[in-house]
C-alpha cells in the first residue's frame, strides 16, 4: 500500500511539473493556440537545453531560433518528437501527440532532452518556389493569396501559381492545343489548413461550347423564395454533377463539369469513381446578393469578403414584406441585407473578393487593375470565345425606374473584359470557371508552378 501510494505522488509531481514548465515559455504557449502548433510538455522545459526545435532544410534538417520564443509558423507542419535520456536511450514510447489539439506531451519520471522536427507544410513548399513574393505573407481573406502588381503583359505567366490537374505528365498539360482547355488550372491561394484553392485557367466547355446560363428563370415572379438562389440554379447543378437533363447545348442541363464523359473535351477525370475527383474538398458556400455599386466597396477585397463571407451587411432591391410584384406603383425599393446561407459542395464560382484580392493588397481600386491582375480570365489571352465571366454572387433585383410586373427580374455578377464587375441577367450565355479546394493531405510532387513548369501533384497519396 505504501508503495501504491508513493508511485502516485510521484506521478502527480510530474505532472505538475509538466504543467509549470508550459507556462515558464507563455509565448510559446500562448503562439501555439495562434498557429495551432504543438504545445510541449516537458519535465525539464525550463531549461532551454532541454530541448531543441529543428525544420526541415532541403533533404535534412536545421535548428530552429526564434528570439521572441515562437514556434514555427504555418511554413511548417509537426512531425515527430525524439527525447533520450541520461544514458542516451530513447524514451520515445513515453510520447504522445494528439492531432486534434496539436499537443506533444511526455510524462516521465526521467531526465530527458527532446527533439522536436518539424517538416515543411504545402505552404512552406509553395514559399520555396515562390522567389518573387507572390503569395502574400498574411492572411488576406481567409487565406494566403497569390497577387501582383502587373510590371508587364507577361506577368501572370511568370507568377508560380500555375498547377496540373487531372494529369500528372507535364506535357500533357501544357500542351497548348489540347492540355491547357482541359488540365492547367491556378492556386489562387491556400488556407491555414493547407488547402489549396484552384481556378480553371479556361472557360469549361461542352464539345465546343463556353457560354452557360447562370440560371433559365430570371423573371422575378419565377424566382420568388429560394428558386433562383445559388443552389438552385442550373450553373450550380451542372458544374456539381447533379443535373438531371440530358440535352446538350445552351439550353440543356447536362452535367458540364463533374461527372461528365460524353464530350472530346469532357473531363473524364472527375467522375466519382476516379481518384481526381476525391482530391477535391467539400465546401462550405456562402450565396446571397448585394448590389453595391461603389468602386470602394466592388473593387475592395476587404470590403466585399466581409459582405460575402463575415455576414456583413449590404444592401439589394428587393420585395416590401406583403408586396407580391415591383411595378411602376408599387417598385422595389432599397433595403439592408445580411447573407445568411451557405450549401456544402465540391465547386464553386468565384466571389467579387476573390477577382479583388488577386491584385496587391486585395485594394485593386478600379477596373482597369481587375483587367491586368493575373486571375482576370482574359489575361494570358485565352477565354476569347465569351465576352464576359459568371461570378457565384448575385445582384438582386434590377433597379431602371421602369419596372413593371413583366420586366422586373434578377441579376447575377460578372466581370467583363474591361475588368468591370457588373451584372446580367440570369439566362445570358457567359463564360464559367470553376473553383474548388484541395484535401490538406495533397502533396506537390514535382514543378516550379511557372506556365511551362507547372506544379505537379502526388497523387497517389489520395
Amino acid at each position: 500500500m505504501k508503495n501504491k501510494t508513493f508511485k502516485q505522488f510521484i506521478i502527480i509531481i510530474i505532472l505538475v511539473i509538466c504543467v509549470v514548465g508550459v507556462y515558464s515559455f507563455p509565448k510559446l504557449f500562448i503562439k501555439q493556440i495562434d498557429e495551432e502548433l504543438p504545445e510541449v510538455k516537458l519535465k525539464d522545459i525550463k531549461s532551454k537545453k532541454s530541448f531543441a526545435i529543428m525544420v526541415q532544410n532541403g533533404d535534412g534538417y536545421e535548428e530552429y531560433t526564434s528570439e521572441d520564443n515562437m514556434w514555427p509558423g504555418a511554413d511548417y507542419v509537426f512531425k515527430e518528437a525524439k527525447c533520450t535520456d541520461n544514458n542516451g536511450t530513447l524514451v520515445n514510447d513515453a510520447i504522445t501527440f494528439t492531432r486534434e489539439t496539436k499537443t506533444v506531451t511526455l510524462e516521465t519520471d526521467k531526465t530527458v532532452v527532446c527533439t522536436l522536427y518539424f517538416d515543411k507544410s504545402i505552404i512552406g513548399n509553395l514559399r520555396s518556389k515562390d522567389t518573387q513574393r507572390y503569395l502574400s505573407k498574411d492572411l488576406q481573406g481567409g487565406m494566403y493569396r497569390y497577387q501582383a502588381t502587373p510590371a508587364d503583359e507577361m506577368e501572370a505567366a511568370k507568377m508560380t501559381n500555375w498547377i496540373c490537374f487531372g494529369t500528372t505528365n507535364k506535357e500533357d498539360c501544357t500542351n497548348e492545343e489540347t492540355g491547357i482547355d482541359k488540365y492547367m488550372y491556378r492556386i489562387i491561394g491556400i488556407t491555414e489548413e493547407g488547402k489549396m484553392y484552384l481556378i480553371k485557367e479556361t472557360f469549361v466547355k461542352e464539345g465546343e461550347i463556353t457560354g452557360f446560363s447562370w440560371n433559365s428563370k430570371y423573371l422575378l415572379s419565377d424566382c420568388l423564395g429560394e428558386a433562383c438562389e445559388w443552389p438552385n440554379t442550373d450553373i450550380y447543378k451542372r458544374l456539381n454533377g447533379i443535373s438531371n437533363g440530358t440535352s446538350a447545348g445552351h439550353s440543356g442541363n447536362t452535367n458540364i463539369f463533374l461527372g461528365t464523359s460524353e464530350h472530346p473535351s469532357s473531363y473524364e477525370y472527375l467522375t466519382e469513381e476516379n481518384e481526381w475527383y476525391n482530391l477535391i474538398e467539400e465546401h462550405n458556400w456562402m450565396y446571397g446578393d448585394t448590389n453595391e455599386i461603389s468602386n470602394s466597396k466592388v473593387y475592395n477585397g476587404d470590403a466585399m469578403y466581409e459582405i460575402e463571407i463575415e455576414k456583413v451587411a449590404t444592401k439589394r432591391y428587393w420585395l416590401d414584406e406583403g408586396q407580391e410584384i415591383c411595378s411602376s406603383d408599387s417598385p422595389c425599393t432599397e433595403k439592408e441585407y445580411t447573407w445568411s446561407k451557405s450549401i456544402s459542395a465540391q465547386i464553386g464560382l468565384m466571389y467579387m473578393h476573390d477577382v479583388d484580392y488577386a491584385y496587391t493588397g486585395g485594394n485593386p481600386g478600379n477596373m482597369e487593375n481587375v483587367k491586368n491582375s493575373w486571375i482576370h480570365y482574359q489575361k494570358d489571352r485565352y477565354n476569347l470565345s465569351s465576352t464576359n465571366e459568371w461570378l457565384i454572387t448575385r445582384y438582386s433585383v434590377l433597379n431602371d425606374g421602369v419596372l413593371d410586373s413583366k420586366a422586373a427580374h434578377i441579376r447575377a455578377r460578372l466581370v467583363y473584359p474591361t475588368g468591370f464587375i457588373g451584372y446580367h441577367r440570369l439566362t445570358d450565355r457567359l463564360g464559367a470557371r470553376p473553383v474548388f479546394y484541395l484535401k490538406s493531405t495533397t502533396n506537390i510532387a514535382s514543378g516550379s508552378g511557372t506556365k511551362t513548369d507547372p506544379f505537379i501533384l502526388a497523387i497517389d497519396n489520395v
